[in-house]
C-alpha cells in the first residue's frame, strides 16, 4: 500500500487577507455589535475564537446566542473599531490622541489582548507629558498596569514642581493622588504640596481624608502652617499642632523629607544650584576643575570644614573628590550628611586613613541638601586641600563594607592614583608593562634584608587577592611575604612565602581585609642579593597574563 503523500501549501499572507476583508463587512456577518448607537457588523466565529471574553458573550455553552444584536456601553465608537481592526487583521495604527489610546488600552485589558496593551503602553510610555500624565497615571492604576505606572511615577519625579502647579494636578483620582505624594522621591516644596491638595479637595472627594493624611506637615515651617495650612480648615487642630512640635524638634519627625533623585548626575554643580558655604578660596570646587595648582583649604581645627549646599534635597549614594596631590602627602577626612544642617550622618569615616589624590566613595542612600568635608591630618602642615568635589545617586554601586569598596578590578594603577613609595626604580611596578624588561630595566626591587617595596593605594579598599610577577629572564627563584597597613605603623602578613621557591606570575589569595599600603619583603634569591618584581595588582585579575 502506498502511503498518503503529504503536501505543503503556504498560503498565510492569503488567509490574512481574506479573514482581514470581512473587518466591518455585512457578508456572513451574523452579530452586530451596537457602541454608542452606531452600528457593526462582526462574525461570532472570529470575535469568539480571538477573545474568552467575546467567547463568553456571544456563546452559552454550545448553544449559540439567540439576539442578533449586542450593545456595548462605556467606550467610544472610534475605540472599538481600533479593537475590531486588530481582532481581525492583527494589526493597529497607533494614534496621537491619548484619549482614544487610553480607551484601547482599556479594552485590550478587559478581553485580555495582551500584545494590543502592551504596544498602547509602549506608546503612552512615549506620550507622557505635563498635561496628559494624570489621565495616563489614572488608568495605569485602574488597570493595576505595573510598567505604565512605573513609568508615570518616575516622569512626576522629574517633573514634580509643574505636576503641582499644573492644570490637571486635580484630575487624579483620589488613588492615584495618594500613592504619588507616598513617594519619598516626588520632590517639590511641601508648601506647594500643600496649595495643590487644597485645590483638589474643592473639586474631589477626599474620602477619609486620605489625601490631605498623605501631606507632610512636619516639612513645612510654622509659618507656613500658620498662615497657610490652619486657615484652611482643612486639617484638624491637633494635627497641626502635632506637626509644630514635630517641626521645633519637641518630637521626632514622624515622615521622610522628600527629596530629589536625579540618576548618576552629578547634582553638585552651579547648574544645579549647588554652592559652597564653608572653606577658603573654594569659588572653583564644584566646577569641573582639574587643575591641582588650584585648591581650596581649611585649617585643621573642629570648627572647620567644607560644606556643599545643594540645590534642593537629594538622594545620595557616592561623592567623588580629589585632594592636592603636587606632593607625597597624605590626608584624612571624614563626610557627613544633612537635610537641615541640624543633624548630620556620618557616611565616610577616613580620620584614621591615609588617603591620597582622588577619593572614590560610596556609602548606602541617604537623603541630604548639605555635605560637610572635615579634614582630620596632613602629613605636611595644618591645611586640609580639595581640587574639586562632586556628589551623585548611582543607580548602582558596587558592593561595600561599611564606607570601604570592595573594588574588582586592580586598583593598584597609575590611572587609580596608586604609587610605590618605596623600592628602586618605583615607576615600573604598576604601569602595566610586564612583557618589556631586561636584565637592568623594566621592574621595581629592593635589596634583601636592607629595604622593602611599599604600594599605597589612593584610598583604603578591601582586597582579597594579589597578582605579582617575579623577574624571570632566567631560572631564578625567590621567596617573600607580603603584609598589608591601614596607617603605616600596624602591619598585618597577608601571603608568606618565605619557604616557597616562588617563580615568575604569582596568584595570591587571602582573607579579605582593609587596607591602603602593600609591603613586598623579598627573603632569598637564588642568583643574588635583590628582589625584582616586574608587575603587581590587587584585586587579582583571573589567571595569568
Amino acid at each position: 500500500m502506498i502511503p498518503d503523500q503529504v503536501i505543503s501549501v503556504s498560503d498565510v499572507s492569503k488567509l490574512c487577507e481574506d479573514i482581514s476583508s470581512l473587518y466591518l463587512n455585512e457578508k456572513f456577518s451574523d452579530v452586530v455589535l451596537v457602541v454608542d448607537g452606531e452600528k457593526l457588523h462582526a462574525h461570532k466565529a472570529i470575535l469568539a475564537v480571538r477573545s474568552e471574553y467575546f467567547e463568553a458573550l456571544l456563546y452559552d455553552g454550545s448553544q449559540d446566542l439567540k439576539q442578533s444584536e449586542v450593545v456595548i456601553t462605556d467606550v467610544s465608537p472610534e475605540a472599538f473599531k481600533k479593537l475590531l481592526k486588530f481582532i481581525y487583521t492583527g494589526t493597529i495604527t497607533v494614534t496621537s490622541n491619548v484619549g482614544l489610546i487610553l480607551e484601547v488600552l482599556g479594552l485590550a485589558h478587559q478581553y485580555s489582548f495582551k500584545d494590543l496593551e502592551n504596544t498602547t503602553i509602549r506608546k503612552l510610555i512615549s506620550s507622557l507629558n505635563v498635561k496628559n500624565i494624570c489621565s495616563i497615571l489614572n488608568t495605569a492604576n485602574l488597570y493595576d498596569l505595573s510598567d505604565l505606572k512605573q513609568a508615570c511615577h518616575t516622569f512626576m519625579d522629574q517633573n514634580a514642581s509643574e505636576i503641582v502647579s499644573g492644570d490637571c494636578f486635580t484630575d487624579l483620582s483620589q488613588k492615584s493622588l495618594i500613592k504619588l505624594l507616598q513617594r519619598d522621591t516626588f520632590f517639590a516644596p511641601e508648601i506647594e504640596i500643600f496649595k495643590s491638595v487644597s485645590k483638589w479637595c474643592k473639586v474631589n472627594d477626599d474620602v477619609d481624608g486620605l489625601v490631605i493624611g498623605s501631606v507632610r506637615l512636619s516639612w513645612l515651617t510654622v509659618v507656613g502652617i500658620v498662615s497657610i495650612v490652619w486657615p484652611s480648615k482643612l486639617v484638624e487642630n491637633e494635627n497641626l499642632l502635632g506637626a509644630i512640635a514635630e517641626i521645633v524638634g519637641v518630637r521626632p519627625k514622624t515622615s521622610v523629607c522628600r527629596a530629589k533623585k536625579l540618576k548618576d548626575v552629578n547634582i553638585a554643580t552651579p547648574e544645579n544650584k549647588a554652592k559652597m558655604i564653608a572653606g577658603n578660596n573654594t569659588s572653583f570646587l564644584l566646577t569641573g576643575n582639574r587643575n591641582v595648582d588650584k585648591y581650596a583649604f581649611h585649617p585643621l581645627d573642629c570648627k572647620s570644614s567644607f560644606t556643599v549646599k545643594l540645590g534642593v534635597p537629594s538622594y545620595l549614594n557616592h561623592i567623588n573628590m580629589m585632594l592636592w596631590d603636587k606632593d607625597s602627602r597624605d590626608y584624612s577626612y571624614y563626610i557627613e550628611v544633612s537635610v537641615n544642617q541640624e543633624i548630620w550622618k556620618k557616611v565616610v569615616d577616613y580620620s584614621t586613613y591615609s588617603c591620597r589624590s582622588i577619593q572614590s566613595l560610596y556609602f548606602k542612600e541617604e537623603i541630604a541638601q548639605y555635605i560637610r568635608i572635615v579634614g582630620t591630618h596632613n602629613t605636611v602642615n595644618r591645611e586640609f586641600h580639595l581640587v574639586f568635589i562632586e556628589a551623585y545617586y548611582k543607580s548602582t554601586i558596587p558592593k561595600i563594607i561599611g564606607d570601604i569598596l570592595c573594588p574588582v578590578a586592580n586598583v593598584a594603577t597609575i590611572s587609580k592614583k596608586a604609587v610605590v613609595i618605596e623600592g628602586w626604580n618605583p615607576s615600573e611596578l604598576l604601569n602595566g608593562q610586564f612583557l618589556k624588561f631586561t636584565g637592568t630595566s623594566g621592574f621595581t626591587s629592593h635589596q634583601i634584608g636592607v629595604n622593602k617595596i611599599v604600594v599605597q593605594l589612593a584610598q583604603p579598599y578591601m582586597i582579597a587577592s594579589m597578582k605579582l610577577k617575579l623577574w624571570d629572564g632566567d631560572d631564578r627563584s625567590y621567596r617573600y611575604f607580603i603584609e598589608t597597613s591601614l596607617d603605616k605603623s600596624n602591619w598585618k602578613i597577608a601571603v608568606d612565602r618565605r619557604n616557597v621557591e616562588c617563580k615568575s606570575w604569582q596568584f595570591l589569595q587571602f582573607d579579605q581585609r582593609p587596607m591602603v599600603f602593600i609591603r613586598i619583603t623579598g627573603t632569598h634569591n637564588t642568583a643574588n642579593d635583590g628582589f625584582h618584581c616586574i608587575h603587581f595588582e590587587c584585586p587579582a585579575s583571573s589567571g595569568n597574563n
